[in-house]
């Protein structure tokens, strides 16, 4: 039989039929499925571009709430419910107040245009060119007992005998005229007001006036000379700090009655934030002694008002399209100042009387006022120095029409004397000196405004921005506001512009040199002490150029450096 060849042929293939179709059909697979996944590839980043745009909108939200937050604390917008409302850190944590009258979450809704201020979820409408979205910020207070104020007194009285300075003896000693007057410290007091009210303040006592006679003294009339006291608070709650509050008395004391009265230099004091007001009949600062028979005690009633809380957590919410969420969160410190204006320029001298160097320059057209610029308090001298620097200072205006009546004025403990104004507190001594400017050194610390140059460095800030800034060293100022410390030689051109507070404490030196038509509105210090001891000694104050420069005091602009110790910290996402 003969074999056909190409049937052979064909009959081996016959299981390779269709492995062509099914080749191309996997290739084919292949090809889809890498197509699919590059379309789907293209299709995820295209979403997640506009979910980064959505997400990138909803922080630039959130970041405008919390610049509309930190606008609020730093009193820059008029309250939207109660214009009496003052904003402070305290009434951002009181619901009332920080929401309007609604109770829950703080939300800083009383100053904040939430679409609906009494609903917690509700949003403040944000409109950035083509960014829109809302947010909504929260206030958490970091001192939480910060309203709890413990606090007590002692004193002295002035010519009162080694070992008991807190009395004196008047009259005869075993006569029928003998008298005592013994100051009463008030012992340790902790107040707890209602968090929910505001301002936080409770009556009190600061100690109290006794009057004393043995029963052998009968004489009447007897004369109780001027005398001068003061009263030290130490304040150990929400935290450590030391005031001090002075004045005299005076008067007759009779077997069954008495004309004494005591008068204090001022009508209130701080304490770390804590104020301390006088209580007494239509906010006069006389307190009159009762007495019927021995001993009589006076109390010296006072209301305490609790500080600030110094720190606060401040959160804020965004929300953009596709319903993108950002959350910010940063914290608030504040420094409390305490700060008193005598004069437009207040010098303290040194305590050995070694004159002062003062020289308001020959210009004819600067100008030195004790005028208040905001026209709020009442005129105080141009300037203020100490009692043996009187000649130098007058010798030391170079023009006298170009400082304002009443030129100087001097430092004294009472300020009712004619001519005299008090003196500062953390002027008195060198040490209390000393202690002022060591606390300030640790707020600016605390605050991240503390700076030790190593060569004298430079300040140009905005004036519509009050900083406090405390250069430990030689400093020289363009521009600026807020609460400013020197400790070495500041400097200022004849151009300068500076509103607030000026402290040159430590070496006690500040030159203005050079014309320019500047403003220092606010209050200056200088006084010069050692760091670490010894007595004040002798400061300086010159002024050469020429220019239509102006120092005047403006109790708006002080007012402004006192608040402005606020520093924000730890910003971030949550």
């Amino acid at each position: 039989m003969k074999l056909d060849s190409t049937m052979n042929t064909n009959n081996r293939r016959a299981g390779e039929r269709g492995a062509a179709l099914i080749t191309m059909l996997l290739v084919s697979v292949l090809l889809l499925g890498a197509g699919g996944a590059l379309i789907m590839t293209t299709m995820m980043s295209a979403n997640n571009a506009v979910g980064s745009t959505a997400e990138m909108q909803a922080f630039y939200v959130a970041e405008s709430g919390m610049q509309s937050a930190l606008n609020v604390l730093r009193g820059n917008t008029k309250p939207l419910v109660n214009d009496t409302d003052r904003m402070s850190f305290r009434a951002a944590i009181i619901p009332s107040i920080s929401n309007g009258g609604n109770a829950g979450t703080l939300r800083l809704a009383g100053w904040l245009p939430y679409n609906n201020p009494a609903d917690p979820a509700s949003l403040v409408p944000v409109t950035i060119g083509s960014i829109t979205g809302g947010y909504r910020v929260t206030v958490e207070n970091l001192d939480p007992n910060s309203h709890i104020v413990e606090f007590q007194t002692s004193g002295t009285i002035d010519g009162s005998a080694a070992g008991t300075p807190s009395q004196k003896t008047f009259g005869t000693v075993g006569g029928v005229d003998e008298v005592t007057i013994r100051y009463a410290g008030q012992t340790a007091t902790t107040l707890t007001p209602d968090q929910n009210t505001f301002p936080l303040t409770l009556d009190s006592a600061l100690g109290s006036f006794v009057i004393e006679r043995p029963i052998t003294s009968t004489q009447d009339n007897v004369v109780i000379p001027k005398t001068g006291f003061e009263l030290t608070i130490t304040q150990t709650l929400p935290w450590a700090a030391t005031t001090y509050l002075e004045g005299t008395f005076e008067g007759e004391v009779d077997s069954t009655a008495t004309t004494v009265k005591v008068t204090f230099d001022k009508a209130s004091v701080r304490a770390d934030g804590t104020t301390y007001a006088l209580n007494l009949a239509s906010g006069t600062r006389v307190l009159d002694l009762s007495y019927t028979a021995s001993p009589s005690a006076t109390a010296v009633p006072a209301r305490v008002t609790s500080p600030d809380p110094k720190r606060l957590l401040l959160k804020a919410y965004g929300f953009g399209p596709q319903g993108a969420e950002k959350r910010l969160e940063l914290m608030i410190t504040k420094a409390n100042f305490e700060f008193e204006v005598p004069a437009g320029v207040t010098i303290r001298g040194a305590d050995d009387c070694t004159p002062l160097t003062l020289d308001t320059g020959s210009s004819g057209t600067k100008w030195y006022s004790g005028v208040d610029k905001a026209g709020v308090d009442p005129q105080r001298p141009s300037f203020a120095v100490s009692g043996c620097d009187q000649e130098e200072a007058n010798a030391g205006i170079i023009k006298h029409d170009t400082v304002a009546d009443p030129e100087i004025g001097i430092l004294g403990d009472d300020d009712t004397t004619p001519g005299t104004v008090d003196t500062p507190s953390f002027l008195d001594t060198a040490d209390r000196a000393r202690a002022y400017l060591n606390s300030l050194q640790a707020k600016a610390q605390s605050t991240g405004r503390y700076f030790k140059p190593t060569t004298a460095t430079t300040i140009t800030d905005s004036l519509n921005i009050p900083m406090f800034t405390f250069i430990d060293g030689d400093c020289t100022v363009v521009s600026g506001s807020g609460f400013l410390v020197v400790t070495g030689t500041l400097t200022m051109r004849g151009n300068t512009d500076f509103k607030g507070a000026i402290l040159v404490l430590g070496q006690g030196v500040l030159v203005r040199d050079g014309g320019g038509n500047g403003e220092i509105l606010g209050g200056i210090t200088i006084a010069a002490f050692g760091r670490t001891s010894g007595n004040f000694t002798s400061p300086t104050f010159t002024t050469n150029g020429g220019g239509n420069s102006n120092v005047q005091y403006d109790s708006s602009a002080v007012k402004n450096a006192v608040a402005s110790g606020m520093n924000v910290s730890g910003v971030r996402e949550f």
